[in-house]
């Protein structure tokens, strides 16, 4: 009997796991882009860690051997299905890891299953040791007026497609949101040895548009700054001049960034029996750099939709209340993200020095804390936004019965002008040309004039002056009446 493979396991577990059948769909499709391997040892003698190592998927048998004095890290850079299978299937990994990296999604419950992060509470997310950091990357899809027929949901190029979403243009420029992933395991070997396992997102180079019916096309697409800011110790200029700190690196790609941090252990990093915080400090550090151009994304957009009366008849439209509507479900996700990163970070910090992680979770509350505060703005402002579209309503509604008070002009205009010619038509020496044409003239224009005065009566004002000069015409009489009453008494 053949031996199950790591495709049958994770087909078998989604009995129990329904949020495992996307998984198990994706494993069985071909990859589309060949991943990148990187492997960094560092030993338990504590050496410094060897130069990054890239792996071909023929050797990836040999990945355990030779680390019985060293732990070892393995970045994964835009994991596919069968890679997934000998990973999987070479460490002993839980198939909810690797779902929970897959599936970023949240479609209707009725059409798909939900993904692990959704469905499964904090509490086991944070006891089963898989961090995972769901993140939205801030990409620029170039000018805005060559996407204005492109669809509004987009997905990236990578071997697990990511959606992107655009977003209103800026200045003339398109942006987007990317979701991203980057997940981290670490697990035990039989010889005693620890493996830390990091699966990357690649950078978005292109976003792709494939309609149902059509062709496909690619926009080009980069990171919205270039790249993610520095955050390690800052160098001197004395260290510049003398060539010692002339190290760049791609800091628009997330392996890339890790390859360059990774060059120092993180702080508290044990080398004999690191932790998921060990493995992990480097890529929630970098994910935080993330969040932060999030929200002031969100700062720039909520200045982009503060109206003022004077614009709003030019700029105030259906889609801005559906794109604020939107912004504030993608808050309310984002904190949710953040809220089970901290709830991850507290579960595990017991058994790890408090000091490195009290910093990043004081970021993590601090990117929280600004997202709140942006959701609840933005939910002010969509009943602002709302209001001024009724306002806008009643305004365009004056407008309409201004113009039909105009019509009204005319036909009083043309009604006159009308009559009079029906009635000298009768008579063949009142049409044009004739010795009395200039009749039709005297008697129509006249008519026309007293046709306009009439119509421009104020009635209601006319009405209200009259009945005031009733009403003292009648006390004035019944006055005169008690007086001579009382003149003619005895």
């Amino acid at each position: 009997m053949a031996t199950p493979s790591y495709q049958d396991f994770v087909s078998h577990r989604t009995r129990l796991n329904p949020c495992l059948s996307g998984l198990a769909t994706y494993l069985s499709s071909k990859p589309r882009n060949a991943s990148t391997t990187i492997v960094i040892d560092y030993p338990h003698d504590g050496g410094p860690p060897s130069s990054p190592i890239s792996i071909a998927e023929p050797s990836y048998a040999n990945l355990i051997d030779g680390i019985s004095s060293a732990t070892r890290f393995i970045f994964v850079e835009d994991i596919g299905p069968r890679l997934i299978n000998l990973l999987g299937a070479l460490l002993d990994v839980d198939p909810l890891f690797f779902a929970n990296h897959f599936s970023t999604d949240l479609r209707n419950v009725e059409l798909a299953t939900p993904p692990p992060s959704a469905v499964l509470p904090p509490s086991v997310v944070s006891e089963r040791g898989y961090l995972h950091l769901h993140y939205q990357q801030v990409v620029s899809l170039g000018p805005a007026e060559a996407l204005k027929d492109a669809a509004y949901s987009l997905k990236s190029d990578s071997n697990i497609p990511r959606n992107i979403r655009r977003l209103p243009p800026l200045s003339g420029r398109q942006l987007a949101l990317a979701r991203a992933c980057c997940s981290v395991l670490v697990k035990k070997i039989a010889n005693g040895s620890s493996i830390g396992l990091c699966l990357i997102d690649p950078p978005v180079r292109a976003a792709i548009d494939a309609p149902k019916q059509g062709p496909r096309k690619a926009y080009p697409a980069k990171h919205v700054q270039g790249g993610l800011e520095d955050f390690g110790p800052p160098s001197s200029y004395s260290s510049y001049i003398n060539g010692k700190d002339n190290d760049l690196w791609d800091n628009s790609s997330m392996l890339s960034s890790l390859l360059h941090y990774y060059r120092t252990p993180p702080p508290g990093f044990s080398r004999q029996n690191p932790t998921i915080l060990d493995v992990g400090y480097y890529p929630v550090r970098l994910v935080l750099s993330e969040w932060s151009v999030y929200t002031i994304l969100i700062s720039r957009y909520f200045k982009y939709y503060e109206y003022s009366l004077n614009d709003m008849a030019h700029r105030l439209h259906d889609d801005d209340i559906i794109d604020l509507q939107r912004w504030r479900r993608r808050s309310k996700q984002s904190q949710q993200k953040l809220s089970v990163l901290a709830a991850f970070i507290s579960y595990w910090m017991p058994q790890q020095q408090h000091q490195p992680w009290a910093v990043v979770l004081d970021d993590v509350h601090h990117v929280r804390q600004q997202l709140k505060y942006y959701s609840q703005s933005l939910e002010q402002i969509v009943m602002v936004a709302t209001s001024m579209v009724q306002l806008f309503d009643s305004r365009r509604s004056i407008l309409e019965a201004v113009n039909v008070r105009r019509l009204t002009y005319i036909a009083l205009v043309f009604v006159p002008l009308s009559w009079v010619a029906s009635l000298f038509s009768m008579s063949e020496g009142y049409v044009p040309g004739n010795r009395n044409f200039w009749v039709y003239f005297a008697t129509a224009l006249p008519l026309v004039v007293v046709v306009l005065l009439v119509s421009a009566i104020p009635y209601d004002r006319v009405k209200e002056c009259l009945a005031r000069r009733w009403t003292q015409f009648v006390d004035a009489k019944q006055g005169t009446r008690r007086f001579g009453d009382k003149l003619t008494l005895p």
